[in-house]
């Protein structure tokens, strides 16, 4: 791949990383201002089996169990996505959006892993964007 279009491939790789990475951010703030966004605090963490393939895998996943208040009442949901390495401390405060419909599909907005959802396809956009220029040399 030297030239003459392969550099295309890699501009539009970096243009897709960098509007998800965008559309992620916009997401979030949108989130965070319905009125199905909260105060909930983590009460405890459930420990699942993980397949070991991040950086770092222990083999456990650490979810978060949230309390949070919705019109039907107060509910405990254990979070859908873990991480490898513990997250914030049991009874740290977090934002959570939530399905009115299906609490239990809820979503902690911000902290690290938000972060990462929107950081991580910006970072892998300039470097595809890079590869991309750097090929027309």
């Amino acid at each position: 791949m030297n030239g003459s279009g392969s550099e295309m491939i890699f501009w539009i790789l970096g243009a897709a990383f960098i509007m998800f990475g965008v559309y992620s951010g916009i997401r979030q703030r949108k989130l965070a201002q319905s009125e199905h966004t909260v105060q909930g605090e983590i009460i405890r963490y459930e420990e699942m089996p993980d397949a070991g393939i991040e950086r770092g895998s222990t083999g456990i996943k650490y979810h978060p169990v949230v309390r949070f208040q919705t019109h039907s009442g107060t509910v405990e949901h254990m979070a859908r996505t873990g991480n490898t390495m513990r997250p914030p401390e049991v009874g740290t405060k977090v934002e959570v959006h939530y399905d009115p419909n299906d609490p239990a599909a809820f979503e902690m907005l911000g902290g690290d892993e938000a972060v990462r959802r929107q950081n991580v396809p910006i970072v892998l956009g300039v470097v595809f964007l890079a590869i991309g220029f750097a090929l027309l040399f």
